[in-house]
């Protein structure tokens, strides 16, 4: 057994799983294998797969190549791949990925079989705004998909892992609070909003 197979029975042990958050407006299909089969689901535009599914791979629905590879990416249980458009291509973040092909999930010489259930994936969830009091200290959170809600309710939503783009804190003094996902981009920060 290699490496890779040691550490895969690890994070499944531990409950790690693969997954995908689509930020592209290019619909995907999201490979999960299930043992003796794989099953290929849609990932439609601004969705990512559900917490509880190990995403393995991913691919275009409309057949062109990502990154030069027109099959599968695979990705690794305890990855979270994000995908962004780059005009008609696409740009894929993610520490490790390697190209392959259905046999790679479903076995040697099977298919992947392709389920085109339009309820399978979850919309992504963001801070994209804040309320501030006098003292400019954050008094509310605008989520996507949810509304305003207080801090405490932001906190637990981020620590769950339900918020893509914020991330809790817990100072060794003072209270826990939320900060925005470590990026390039100056204009998402929670520091600039409301």
């Amino acid at each position: 057994m290699d490496a890779y197979q040691t550490l895969k029975k690890l994070w499944h042990k531990l409950g790690f799983k693969g997954h995908i958050n689509n930020y592209s407006s290019k619909p995907l299909w999201v490979v999960v294998g299930t043992g003796d089969k794989a099953v290929a689901f849609p990932l439609p535009p601004m969705t990512r797969t559900p917490p509880d599914v190990d995403a393995d791979g991913f691919r275009r629905v409309d057949g062109k190549p990502v990154e030069g590879h027109k099959s599968w990416w695979k990705i690794y249980s305890g990855s979270t791949m994000e995908i962004f458009d780059n005009g008609d291509d696409l740009n894929v973040s993610v520490i490790k990925k390697t190209p392959a092909n259905d046999s790679e999930f479903a076995g040697k010489g099977k298919k992947v079989i392709y389920e085109n259930s339009k309820q399978w994936a979850v919309p992504i969830k963001l801070i994209d705004d804040v309320q501030r009091n006098k003292k400019k200290r954050i008094t509310k959170y605008h989520i996507t998909e949810v509304g305003w809600v207080k801090p405490d309710v932001a906190l637990s939503m981020t620590c769950n892992g339900e918020v893509a783009n914020a991330r809790p804190v817990f100072p060794s003094t003072g209270k826990p609070y939320i900060r925005t996902r470590r990026d390039r981009e100056i204009f998402n920060n929670l520091e600039v909003k409301g």
